[in-house]
């Protein structure tokens, strides 16, 4: 064994030198625990006891042949370069709810605060749903999430482009804290997508968490996903589907959540639109409906908030310039209302106004902070 001093290994270094080789998960370990009196004797035993224990004498002797050349100083050294820690399923760190579930990974990397996942009775969320995602999602996010995060109610997600990207960003927007459980290693260059990298940042610096079981420089492999979708339901109390097809990463978090014995939740959504297949047949599965926020916070047995009820009494008090800002508003603000957003060319066949006088208005609101534009449509505030 590479710069291994037998020694003074550790249980610890023990769990995650196994943690580095991929044929052995939580079932394989669990056997390894029942039979050897400790993860050191485990991981030092030959392909004899190996294979006593209960692993399959390929793998134990693919592992015998990994172990010589493997060399755990470096990984450590590795963890300390890019600011990665570490805490295995006997330490007291670990994440309460995550101990519940089946075959629960036995070793989580980490950046960030664990402190928040300690406790098993804050309120978790995990929100899951389609990358490529439509208006009607994000317009659900952005309705949602600030009462959520007002009630400290934590959102889990996977760092995904889409609905979960939407979902953390929301949470950054109103302080709130927020989880990602990524498929990937947390060193830098292997974080997925790389475009999500800056907002991992930003999650740790507002107090919450990168996680995964996966070791630094593991790639965004596709059977990897379905396998960190289970710590996503796991970590959480809830899950919520806002998007999905018919088959998609989605609906397996919510298969694992039921499994798990937690509530699964579904945004009902257009019958004739393919991103709604997933959560309407949830729905017609059994799942629960949200149509709104006081729909999730019956499920934590929280009472809505005062901010809540009343921002939807609360009455449009926009001012505007001119008649045609106003026209132009009053387009935007019933496409919003659709979760739709609209171009200059559809305000142009609604209004009848000139493209030149609309151009000149959208930038005119957008100063004002009444309208928002994505480069191509536009929306209101």
């Amino acid at each position: 064994m590479k710069n291994l001093n037998v020694k003074k290994i550790t249980d610890s270094q023990a769990y995650l030198g196994f943690s580095y080789f991929t044929k052995i998960g939580p079932v394989s370990m669990t056997l390894l625990e029942k039979y050897f009196s400790s993860p050191v004797v485990a991981y030092l035993a030959n392909s004899f006891y190996l294979e006593k224990a209960g692993l399959k004498q390929k793998v134990a002797n693919e592992f015998i042949k990994w172990r010589e050349t493997f060399d755990l100083a470096a990984a450590e050294n590795e963890l300390i370069k890019e600011k990665i820690s570490f805490v295995t399923w006997h330490d007291l760190k670990y994440p309460t709810l995550l101990k519940e579930i089946p075959a629960p990974p036995f070793l989580l990397y980490y950046k960030g605060s664990l402190e928040t996942l300690y406790d098993k009775n804050k309120n978790r969320l995990a929100i899951v749903g389609s990358r490529k995602h439509s208006a009607y999602a994000e317009k659900t996010i952005n309705e949602f999430l600030p009462g959520l995060t007002e009630q400290k109610i934590e959102i889990i997600s996977g760092l995904a482009l889409g609905v979960d990207s939407l979902a953390h960003q929301a949470v950054l927007n109103n302080n709130g804290l927020t989880i990602a459980v990524l498929g990937t290693g947390l060193d830098s260059a292997s974080i997925y997508p790389a475009i999500n990298r800056h907002l991992a940042e930003n999650i740790i610096k507002n107090g919450g968490v990168i996680i995964s079981e996966f070791p630094p420089k593991t790639q965004p492999l596709r059977q990897n996903f379905p396998q960190r979708n289970r710590i996503i339901s796991g970590l959480a109390q809830a899950t919520l589907v806002i998007e999905a097809r018919d088959k998609s990463g989605s609906l397996i978090t919510a298969d694992f959540a039921l499994n798990q014995n937690r509530e699964v939740l579904a945004i009902p959504g257009n019958i004739f639109a393919e991103f709604s297949q997933g959560p309407n047949n949830l729905i017609k599965s059994g799942a629960k409906t949200i149509t709104e926020i006081e729909d999730i916070l019956e499920i934590f047995k929280l009472e809505t908030s005062k901010t809540i009820k009343n921002g939807r009494l609360k009455k449009d008090k926009t001012i505007f310039n001119d008649e045609e800002e106003k026209i132009i508003y009053t387009i935007l603000k019933q496409a919003n209302e659709r979760a739709e957003k609209m171009t200059v060319d559809e305000i142009v066949k609604i209004s009848k106004l000139d493209t030149s006088v609309i151009n000149s208005k959208l930038s005119i609101l957008e100063l004002r902070g009444i309208a928002k534009s994505d480069g191509i449509s536009y929306d209101i505030n």
